[in-house]
């Protein structure tokens, strides 16, 4: 019985084919490599099979997306490509692939005022798209990858739109408060149409659209944690707000709010301070070190001196 030592292409591709279906996918891409050099298969189907193998481990990586797009668009010989137990069709994994390699790029965009806001709108542009063109279909890569089948073109819909009103949130908080506030409000209803958390978004809401009296100033500020602060500070019962305040110029008994510009001032000079105070002490631990250095030279003289008297 004559024994084969080495495999051609099309045996190397048909054993990649139950290496994936295994989970072996580091062998079956060795196999699929191999298979492509000799020949074998289909290459490209192989090809596109190395880039999912190699898109498994890189799941937010806009490169490994890339590679998979590129494969895809040379794929000629199939409409579907067999991954697995599974059967893709190839026209859907390339436009959630598009689709992704947008979401990678735009969410790791970033920015200030009017570049937030136009991110805004362009993640608004790409939820949409992920509702039109794949809709109520589960992502292929997250069905494949994470055995997730919950993750559909329209709960992508969902999550980009709360993100995109929180990013116009972010742009326009500084100047605009209460605008953010609703940025952030329908964020929040979005968020609860996708079946997540909008703790975060309602606590914004509270702080944004927040107004006060400075403590020390007198000027009114809306926007908790951006245009005023609350501070710690002892107020006695008898330090009430004047009646004539527009908002309330202490949170508490043990707490006063101040605005920005005061809180700024106030933070700057104590900064000054700080280091003027830390200058000195340097300065005086340099002196004491100095002195200290002087006396254990003079020790180490006249030890020395003893010691050649003997």
């Amino acid at each position: 019985m004559a024994f084969k030592l080495f495999k051609n292409g099309d045996e190397l591709y048909e054993d990649s084919k139950e290496l994936i279906k295994r989970g072996e996918f580091a062998k079956a891409r060795d196999y699929l490599v191999k298979s492509i050099d000799k020949d074998g298969g289909i290459d490209d189907v192989a090809a596109v099979q190395v880039a999912l193998i190699d898109l498994s481990g890189r799941l937010t990586n806009v490169n490994a997306y890339q590679s998979l797009l590129s494969a895809l668009n040379k794929l000629k010989s199939s409409s579907t490509v067999e991954f697995g137990l599974d059967t893709i069709d190839a026209e859907e994994l390339k436009t959630e692939c598009a689709l992704t390699i947008r979401k990678i790029q735009l969410l790791s965009s970033s920015g200030s005022g009017e570049a937030l806001m136009q991110k805004g709108k362009d993640l608004q542009a790409l939820a949409q798209d992920f509702q039109s063109k794949i809709g109520s279909r589960s992502l292929i890569v997250m069905s494949l990858f994470k055995k997730d089948t919950s993750v559909t073109g329209n709960t992508e819909f969902y999550n980009l739109m709360a993100v995109s009103y929180e990013t116009m949130a972010d742009g326009t908080v500084f100047d605009n408060p209460q605008q953010a506030a609703e940025y952030q409000q329908i964020a929040a209803g979005y968020r609860q149409q996708n079946g997540q958390s909008t703790e975060e978004n309602m606590r914004k809401v509270r702080e944004y659209s927040r107004t006060c009296t400075c403590w020390v100033c007198g000027r009114v500020a809306t926007g908790q944690g951006i245009h005023f602060y609350s501070a710690p500070a002892d107020v006695s019962p008898s330090l009430k707000d004047s009646a004539s305040s527009a908002a309330d110029s202490r949170a508490d008994t043990k707490h006063i709010y101040i605005c920005r510009a005061c809180y700024s001032a106030i933070s700057n000079r104590s900064d000054e301070i700080s280091r003027q105070y830390y200058q000195q002490s340097m300065q005086q631990m340099q002196a004491m070190e100095a002195r200290l250095q002087a006396q254990i030279v003079a020790l180490q003289s006249q030890i020395a001196f003893a010691r050649m008297g003997r």
